[in-house]
């Protein structure tokens, strides 16, 4: 009896989440890179508006906007 294709159980890149201990430029990065987008056109502000810096963490990021 033939073996049965599997298929991967990973899901899609855009649909992981990014690390609570990743820097804001990686996230940026890694959001402009999977989505097909040029560098630079993503940009995590703060919730007054302002660009997060770039050494800043997702879970700071996150705790800023409160969640």
């Amino acid at each position: 009896m033939p073996k049965k294709a599997t298929r991967s159980a990973e899901k899609p890149i855009r649909y992981r989440k990014i690390r609570e201990d990743a820097s804001i430029k990686s996230a940026e990065t890694t959001i402009a890179k999977d989505y097909g987008l040029p560098e630079g056109c993503i940009r995590l502000i703060l919730p007054s508006g302002r660009k997060a810096r770039s050494d800043k963490t997702i879970a700071s990021l996150r705790k800023d906007w409160g969640d």
